[in-house]
């Protein structure tokens, strides 16, 4: 079972007491706490750890508290900063807020008073979070019978899915492209115990290997400066939630290497770094390469594919499942009507029939595809008939279907 996430704070003070003070007052009201005794420990704790909020001195020797807070909004844009100070002026707070802080707050602290404003930090993080990645993945698990279909193949795939979502562990999805494989791995991350907090998508193929290694494992700023900051990858953005691989096995070896070893020892070392990092993620995956094929090709590790194996799920094609067109063709309908503002009525009968048939080559997705080119096309308050329907689509189908 996946473990529930806690709320994680850095407090960074250069003098031990206050530290240690708010370390313990803190942890007794349920956070997750990381002590640092400077800026500079606690910007280099940053590139380690993700944090959900900073309580921080103002001034200490050395790295500032604003200088911790530039570097936070950097690394984590997301995280928020309350800074702590003995003598807040107007110039102060001004460069506080000009910078990202979320609040600060006077010495000597008011404990009830602090706890309450980190909370309010807490909430306005994870607003933003939601906001950025899960809005459409609670969307889609609310909405996954009406969007996928009702067909048994597809009822019996959201029970497995359901299933392994609870379980933990990695998971492998199986499909051809076009089936739906991000879609059908929210609905994994959304049924987990991880589903406050972020399902972040890593495409893999046509990424070259050095680019998508410091988009994975983070590295070197862009910026190559002595003072620059290095960024943290997607890796390190998932921690605590999941982590979504699209056409994994379509990576480098080498970044499938280094993905191996996560699984096997749950840590990453950063691209030009030595020191391993702890990450608490899940990881899905995704392939449009078969199963059997994936170990006859030798660039995934064997050792990867038998962490997978238990784990592994087909996604079927459209072809498979024919009698849950209707459903999708009403469903994307609507959904282009909610975008374009001009609703159509529907299908004919003739366009039904023929669009009931076809095989789908391109899924779901070359169906999706389809309903919205048509849409863009009509006007308002009429209903997409056969003529409408592609040339190509129509021929493919007396070739399937020839008349009697």
């Amino acid at each position: 079972m996946d473990p529930i996430p806690l709320k994680r704070v850095l407090v960074v003070d250069d003098e031990p007491m206050i530290v240690t003070l708010l370390s313990t007052i803190l942890r007794e009201k349920g956070w997750d706490v990381t002590e640092a005794r400077s800026g500079t420990e606690g910007i280099d704790l940053l590139d380690r750890t993700q944090f959900d909020v900073i309580l921080t001195d103002l001034v200490m020797p050395g790295d500032s508290g604003i200088d911790l807070l530039r570097a936070a909004k950097e690394i984590h844009p997301d995280v928020e900063v309350i800074l702590m100070t003995g003598y807040a002026t107007a110039d102060t707070a001004i460069e506080a807020m000009r910078n990202g802080a979320f609040h600060y707050i006077m010495k000597p602290l008011k404990t009830e008073e602090m706890a309450h404003l980190l909370e309010k930090a807490y909430s306005q993080r994870q607003l933003q979070r939601e906001n950025r990645f899960l809005k459409s993945d609670i969307s889609a698990a609310h909405h996954v019978q009406s969007v996928v279909g009702d067909s048994k193949s597809i009822l019996g795939l959201v029970a497995t899915l359901q299933g392994i979502s609870v379980a933990g562990g990695p998971v492998l999805l199986s499909g051809e492209r076009g089936t739906g494989r991000g879609f059908f791995a929210r609905i994994v991350h959304s049924h987990s115990h991880r589903s406050g907090e972020l399902c972040v998508p890593v495409h893999c193929a046509g990424v070259p290997e050095e680019t998508l290694m410091k988009e994975l494992f983070g590295g070197p700023s862009a910026v190559e400066e002595p003072t620059s900051v290095p960024h943290s990858g997607k890796m390190a953005l998932a921690n605590h939630g999941t982590l979504y691989l699209a056409d994994f096995a379509e990576a480098g070896r080498a970044v499938l290497e280094q993905i191996d070893r996560f699984l096997a020892d749950k840590t990453i070392v950063p691209v030009g770094g030595t020191e391993p990092v702890p990450l608490d993620i899940r990881v899905i995956a995704s392939s449009a390469i078969p199963v059997e094929e994936l170990a006859q090709r030798g660039n995934v590790p064997p050792a990867m594919l038998k962490e997978l194996e238990p784990r592994i799920v087909r996604i079927p094609p459209l072809r498979e499942h024919l009698e849950d067109v209707p459903l999708l063709l009403h469903h994307f309908l609507q959904e282009a009507n909610r975008e374009r503002k001009k609703p159509l009525r529907g299908f004919t009968s003739s366009a039904l029939s023929a669009l009931e048939t076809y095989d789908w080559p391109g899924n779901v997705r070359e169906l999706r595809d389809l309903v919205r080119a048509i849409a863009e096309k009509k006007k308002q308050g009429t209903m997409i008939d056969a003529t409408e329907i592609p040339p190509e689509i129509l021929y493919r189908n007396l070739r399937r279907h020839p008349p009697k």
